[in-house]
């Protein structure tokens, strides 16, 4: 009789993440233009995506309501966000074997700067001064080991060289930011300061050097304490007091019980690889307090309390919709209830010959932790690109297996949580 329920429990939760990646994978378009081979700018809507996708495609629509046209680095020689990240058609292989890909500019001067990225590769950059068109890179070098120092001599072993600090003194030939280069790191920020200082030290009619690209950070946190309430059932298996063991087939559910919620959640991000994909860590802070009262045969009647403090905590993956101040949210992952001090309190009265014979027994609540999943959709307000007020409902529901040691069969939770993101 188990297998049925655990199948359907499976599908519903292949369903829900089915949809969240269906949500994950939609489109964001925001103003920008492309540049034809033949020089034509074109202004309309491009689709924002992750720098991966960003050097491969470039969806372009001339009007919001009009069907996307995909064009590849072999179209077109350049595109643009308003704004923010430019993209050019270059070709980054050799004569042999060609690679035409849109190379991100991040800065325009007498020194250029670009950036490529690929799955399952390093960060790539490359320089351009006077025609010249150099990658930086790390190379790893075999040597063998000096046979008057080591031990082991004449092993190969691998050396990591930092061929990028050649490139970059020989590409701009400029002594006095020798001891710049010396220092520099093959990241966006090192690279950038050092473009624009060469631009800075070289340049001598007055014209500026472009920065196109905005800073973001590699790893993103956003902190937000929450507030809520929610409405939680419980259901366990019925004590069988002749046995002293909890019934598999026997259940109790207890009536629905209304918690208030205090806690946070914790919003962590990719935004150079992905701005609308959040992976969501929760923990709320509440106290439970289930009440059920039942007959048995024989003249017995039975109270039962459940009280205990209580962490439910999640860990899902959130997309956001990436437009407008007011953003709707889904967020799809695992989640668990922690109950630190449960105590289950059982008053039972028999009637012996009209006389009430009353019992009290308690004891520790015999399940600790319960896993399970949550699905919470939502609302994001901007306030400010670092001031989010949010707005979210939250269903939780925990399905372990059954036994004799766990006697809860399930606990589900339905909760509105609101708070501010900084």
């Amino acid at each position: 009789m188990k297998q049925p329920c655990s199948k359907r429990k499976l599908i519903i939760i292949a369903l829900l993440l089915l949809a969240g990646t269906s949500a994950w994978a939609q489109r964001d378009f925001r103003k920008g233009y492309i540049i034809t081979n033949q020089q034509d700018t074109i202004y309309g809507w491009i689709d924002y995506r992750g720098d991966v996708r960003n050097a491969k495609i470039c969806s372009f629509k001339k009007t919001e309501t009009d069907p996307a046209t995909d064009y590849t680095p072999s179209d077109i020689a350049a595109y643009r966000f308003i704004d923010s990240k430019f993209y050019i058609s270059r070709n980054i292989g050799d004569v042999d074997t060609p690679k035409q890909v849109f190379l991100e500019y991040v800065v325009n001067g007498l020194a250029n700067l670009y950036y490529y990225r690929e799955n399952n590769a390093p960060d790539r950059y490359y320089i351009e001064k006077d025609g010249q068109f150099r990658e930086l890179k790390i190379d790893k070098k075999e040597v063998k080991v000096d046979e008057k120092k080591q031990i082991n001599a004449g092993i190969a072993r691998t050396k990591t060289v930092k061929s990028y600090i050649g490139v970059l003194k020989a590409t701009l030939n400029l002594w006095e930011m020798n001891s710049e280069i010396d220092k520099a790191k093959l990241q966006h920020s090192s690279l950038i300061n050092i473009a624009r200082n060469y631009h800075q030290y070289a340049c001598t009619d007055g014209s500026e050097c472009i920065v196109y690209e905005r800073k973001k950070p590699y790893i993103a946190l956003r902190i937000g304490p929450a507030v809520g309430v929610d409405l939680s059932t419980f259901t366990m298996l019925e004590f069988d007091h002749e046995r002293y063991a909890y019934h598999q087939e026997k259940t109790v559910i207890f009536d629905p019980s209304t918690n208030y919620t205090v806690g946070v959640n914790l919003n962590f991000s990719m935004p150079r690889l992905n701005e609308k994909i959040f992976l969501q860590m929760q923990t709320m802070y509440t106290k439970y307090y289930f009440f059920k009262a039942y007959e048995i045969p024989q003249r017995v009647t039975t109270d039962l309390h459940i009280r205990s403090n209580v962490l439910q905590m999640g860990l899902a993956v959130k997309y956001e919709y990436p437009k407008g101040k007011w953003r709707p949210t889904l967020a799809v992952g695992a989640a668990s209830i922690w109950l630190p001090d449960g105590s289950l309190k059982e008053i039972t009265d028999k009637y012996y010959d009209e006389v009430i014979r009353p019992s009290t027994m308690i004891e520790d609540f015999p399940t600790k932790l319960l896993l399970g999943f949550e699905v919470i959709p939502g609302i994001h307000y901007y306030l400010s690109p670092k001031r989010i007020i949010f707005l979210q409902a939250q269903y939780l529901q925990t399905f372990n297996r059954l036994s004799i040691n766990i006697p809860v069969k399930k606990i589900r939770s339905f909760g509105i949580t609101t708070g501010i993101y900084f």
